[in-house]
């Protein structure tokens, strides 16, 4: 058996161990990973600091460091984000549904965990603990292969998370690090699907693109990002400034920031000098339409290829609108199906944006980087899948588990 195979049959034997678990026992691994984070956080800093120095000298700049980059109020954020998820409920054996059909079976729907969790992901080492916490929680073993650019960082985070496997008697193998495999080692895992039962990209459009193109495992796919907001001619217009500058500027580098902005002609006037003027004040680039860029002296030239952009940069795009029929059929257009926003007090349009925008996250008068599963309430997420099958939005602890229908009878035969 080569070394590839043994770490994958390793790590299947090794989820039906973590999946025993009690919701104490779960609850005392993840709390200890977490003490281990705090005791080594300056260590850990320092070879974070290690993989930027690397990935500068290869010419990465901007908001590919801002990912790599595990400042000290990212880590703390990172451990609480732990401690968090250690604490939510145990949904393994939660009872979904019940009922007892005329014949006298009792039905029940029972959460269970899916067994094998394969993440791909690149550049932010935090996921490395998210995507561990939330898979021990739910009690599944996970695969991790995350990107050379983050190896210092990632090795010194799993250190701290194997420890506290082995200070729990439980085998390495649930929490896999695969740091020395080639493209070729990736494209045979993707094939396993007789011994991984789901595999997450998360990362950039070519990265998942490529996952979905090899696997036979079925993927909890997270395809690009990015938001468009409508400024309607009812919307709370310093609130739906504050909004747009807080989607946008807050942080660039995200799935969920802002990428494009429309705005009601009848509004435009009022709202998008406003935008220009704190727009550039950030020191962030803008790019209208012509009718935008009339009231936006700051702003360069927008192409129509940059209102479908996931920018993943300091760059807005801008349009003015007729109407808001044309904003909906702009934004189906342009969708990326990850998070749309909408500024408006007029709640028919609210309930018709609700019912034909196709979205993972709709976010109605607040901010696009409010689609978060530590926003949510689910202390952490694996992603957000941008699919509409098995789960959609935040992948947190409960969409980490799927669920058998279990029958209890007394002898009842097919009629």
């Amino acid at each position: 058996m080569n070394s590839l195979e043994e770490t994958l049959q390793k790590a299947k034997q090794a989820s039906n161990q973590i999946a025993r678990l009690s919701a104490e026992q779960k609850t005392a691994l993840l709390l200890d990973i977490a003490t281990n984070l705090k005791t080594q956080k300056a260590a850990i800093i320092a070879e974070n600091q290690k993989d930027i120095d690397e990935t500068k000298a290869k010419g990465k700049t901007g908001a590919f460091i801002d990912r790599l980059t595990l400042s000290d109020k990212g880590f703390d954020g990172m451990v609480a984000q732990l401690e968090t998820v250690a604490h939510l409920p145990n949904p393994v054996g939660e009872k979904i549904e019940e009922r007892t059909l005329p014949n006298g079976i009792v039905l029940n729907k029972v959460r269970f965990p899916i067994g094998v969790v394969l993440m791909i992901y690149e550049s932010r080492p935090n996921v490395t603990v998210d995507v561990a916490g939330l898979c021990l929680q739910s009690g599944n073993a996970v695969i991790l292969k995350g990107g050379s650019e983050s190896i210092h960082t990632n090795r010194a985070l799993m250190a701290c998370i194997q420890d506290a496997l082995k200070n729990h008697k439980l085998p390495e193998a649930v929490v896999t690090y695969l740091d020395t495999v080639t493209h070729e080692d990736v494209e045979t895992i993707l094939k396993r699907n007789d011994l991984i039962d789901v595999v997450i990209p998360r990362g950039s459009y070519a990265l998942t693109s490529a996952v979905a193109e090899k696997s036979r495992i079925p993927i909890l796919y997270h395809a690009s990002g990015g938001a468009r907001m409508y400024v309607d001619t009812s919307a709370d217009i310093p609130q739906a400034l504050e909004i747009c500058v807080n989607s946008k500027t807050n942080r660039t580098g995200v799935c969920n920031a802002l990428d494009a902005v429309l705005v009601h002609k009848a509004v435009a006037a009022e709202f998008l000098p406003q935008l220009d003027a704190k727009i550039a004040e950030k020191g962030f680039e803008s790019r209208a339409d012509a009718a935008a860029k009339a009231l936006m002296p700051k702003a360069k030239e927008a192409t129509e290829e940059d209102f479908s952009t996931e920018f993943l940069d300091s760059i807005l795009a801008v349009k003015v609108v007729n109407d808001s029929t044309e904003a909906l059929e702009f934004i189906k257009k342009n969708s990326h199906h990850h998070t749309e926003v909408l500024a408006a007090k007029d709640q028919t349009l609210i309930d018709l944006f609700i019912q034909e925008i196709d979205a993972a996250g709709l976010m109605i008068n607040c901010a696009s980087r409010l689609h978060d599963g530590g926003e949510f309430g689910m202390g952490a997420e694996m992603g957000t899948a941008t699919g509409k099958l098995h789960a959609r939005g935040p992948v947190g602890v409960k969409e980490l588990t799927t669920y058998k229908w279990i029958a209890f009878g007394n002898g009842q035969l097919k009629q």
